[in-house]
């Protein structure tokens, strides 16, 4: 073998401490150190919270420390940052140290810069990226979304329309649950019509007798005894002989109807005795008004005031003062006049002030506990809880239907507040509502009103019953026997209604469904720029919509109505890099693994080393 020559020439050095400590192993070993710890504490400790959730659990100190230095939001931080960049630094000068200029060392520095690129890709990202959120309604546009970070709305140049949304669904399975409670034994059963099974273990056997594919309650309203013990009426409004609205009033449960388009409230209203006959057909008034109920922790502070829009209400002993700002019967529909609003969802507006500024809070009537997420009470030691009756209207007009225990029967008719004429009224007869172009018809009277409760298949036929319980189009519905130590019962049930119970609360059978019932859901998005529809695309999970470097995810969906879409929205200008730095990888390690052994063979077969080695490609060989 031909030996050799060492290389000539003087090798050169830098003896700069500053470069020595850039080209370290043990730098990059002690920020990759690091930065896995990091990582470690982003999984550990939580993330892009509220401060006040970071003071409650950790404690005052710890959560103020955390937010401090940014371990609210570790890959987001500036110090994440910094060792990116610095470990970028370290494997630059790396890769400046050990480069000599030879063919064979291609890849060693391929592999290098992507390495570099792909980390610098991961900065650009964590410094200029953004992601959000943002719900469309079908048929709707938004054009921003919503920032994960604090909820802020961040705009866009364009507009997205949600045109359609489309959700595929697997075909429903169904089981049948028993449980036998002395025992605490549960066990599935298949729910096939005719097979009688025995539970082990116990005295108890069950039959599927039959089966509807698509079944519902049928609801017959019955009258139950002539004895006044639950008071109801089928009311019809009529408008040039056709039926605006007719349905039951029931005098100790819903009572009222509200005609918002004639700002007429009806009422149904029972007496027990002459004196509450008498009251009722003559007192004009609106009945229990909404109030407001606000308690200060910690104070021993409490205050009820009524609903009044506009008041404000200065709390004793605190610099707190509450200003009613908005009523809502309907907390969806709060943007339309009040009288147009039914009592569905009613909810108070407030402003506090205090010492760090003024707070605009929702407090709900049926929900006095909720919490809206999106925006954090700033004054905490302050509840506030609101009370609306069911039955109250800001209607000008009344008409009040009074009955009594004696058979007295009248209408009241209340305009502007006041109490105009009362009529006497009968079954099936016709009533002119004075100046509404309204007529009033009682169609019915049921002394103890009563609902009668059976199950019926709501589409096709049942001759035969052939139906297989696999095979429905609906909600599904079987009829079970049960055998116990009491003999057989039987009844029908709907698939994920409660359990039905054995005589003996021992036994139960849950008839629901299984496995996932949504198979996918997509959004036909379109983007608006300008006034021009420029791109459309039917989006579901992992299919994205793309553009102007923003992408917008199917991410979820209105699980109730299914009217509304969620999308997840990103913007990742430094994804080129990443992906350069990463195609970039793939050709570096080829290279190492593949062309340079070819190169190395073909260099040494059949000639000598110094033909086809330079001084420093000898010399790289050595360092290596």
């Amino acid at each position: 073998m031909t030996k050799v020559a060492k290389p000539q020439g003087k090798k050169i050095k830098n003896d700069s401490k500053s470069w020595q400590f850039l080209c370290s192993v043990k730098l990059a070993v002690i920020i990759i150190i690091i930065l896995a710890v990091a990582c470690i504490l982003g999984t550990v400790i939580l993330q892009m919270r509220p401060p006040e959730d970071y003071v409650s659990r950790y404690g005052e100190v710890f959560g103020k420390l955390f937010l401090a230095i940014q371990f609210t939001d570790i890959f987001h931080s500036y110090w994440f940052a910094f060792l990116l960049v610095l470990l970028c630094v370290n494997l630059g000068c790396c890769t400046i140290k050990r480069w000599r200029n030879t063919v064979l060392q291609i890849g060693f520095l391929v592999t290098h810069i992507s390495i570099i690129m792909i980390l610098v890709g991961c900065v650009i990202d964590m410094m200029l990226g953004e992601k959000g959120g943002v719900n469309v309604y079908e048929g709707k546009s938004v054009d921003y979304y919503l920032n994960r970070a604090d909820y802020s709305k961040v705009p866009l140049d364009f507009q997205v329309y949600c045109d359609d949304f489309i959700i595929e669904r697997h075909p429903p399975k169904y089981r049948l649950l028993t449980f036998v409670k002395n025992k605490e034994l549960e066990k599935f059963i298949p729910p096939k019509v005719g097979n009688k099974i025995k539970i082990p273990g116990s005295n108890y056997a069950v039959t599927v007798k039959d089966h509807y594919p698509d079944a519902e309650y049928s609801h017959e309203p019955i009258n139950t005894s002539n004895e006044p013990g639950n008071p109801a009426i089928y009311v019809q409004m009529l408008e040039s002989n056709h039926v605006t609205a007719e349905g039951w009033l029931l005098a100790k449960d819903r009572n009222w109807y509200n005609d918002a388009k004639r700002d007429l409230k009806i009422e149904y209203l029972w007496a027990d005795t002459d004196e509450d006959y008498e009251r009722l057909a003559k007192t004009v008034g609106k009945g229990t008004k909404p109030k407001l109920d606000i308690v200060i922790e910690g104070k021993n502070i409490s205050k009820s005031v009524p609903v009044e829009v506009g008041k404000s209400i200065p709390i004793d002993g605190t610099d707190y003062v509450v200003e009613i700002k908005q009523l809502a019967l309907d907390y969806a529909k709060r943007d339309v006049p009040l009288k147009e609003q039914s009592s569905d969802n009613p909810a108070v507006r407030v402003e506090i002030s205090g010492p760090q500024g003024v707070e605009t809070r929702w407090t709900f009537s049926k929900y006095p506990d909720y919490k809206d997420k999106a925006h954090q009470a700033k004054y905490k030691d302050v509840k506030l809880t609101c009370y609306v009756p069911e039955d109250f209207s800001e209607s000008a007009n009344g008409l009040k239907i009074v009955q009594s225990k004696d058979g007295k029967q009248t209408l009241s008719y209340i305009k502007a507040g006041k109490l105009i004429n009362i009529t006497d009224w009968e079954i099936d007869k016709r009533y002119d509502i004075e100046k509404t172009g309204l007529q009033m018809r009682i169609l019915k009277y049921f002394p103890s009103h009563s609902v009668k409760r059976e199950v019926v298949e709501r589409s096709g036929n049942h001759e035969g019953h052939n139906h297989g319980p696999g095979e429905h189009v609906g909600t599904p519905a079987i009829f079970v026997e049960i055998e116990g130590p009491r003999g057989t019962v039987s009844d029908w049930m709907l698939a994920n209604n409660p359990p039905k119970w054995y005589p003996d609360k021992n036994f139960a059978l849950l008839y629901e469904q299984s496995g996932m019932a949504v198979k996918d859901y997509k959004s036909i998005l379109r983007v608006v720029d300008g006034g021009k529809t420029v791109v459309t695309k039917t989006i579901e999970v992992n299919d994205p919509l793309k553009y102007k470097g923003y992408v917008f995810y199917q991410s979820s969906y209105d699980p109730e109505g299914e009217r509304y879409t969620g999308l997840q929205v990103t913007r990742n200008p430094g994804i080129a890099v990443v992906y350069t730095g990463f195609i970039l990888l793939c050709v570096g390690v080829v290279f190492i693994f593949y062309v340079k052994p070819f190169l190395r063979r073909k260099l040494k077969k059949g000639q000598k080393v110094e033909d086809y080695y330079s001084a420093d490609e000898i010399a790289a060989e050595h360092i290596e």
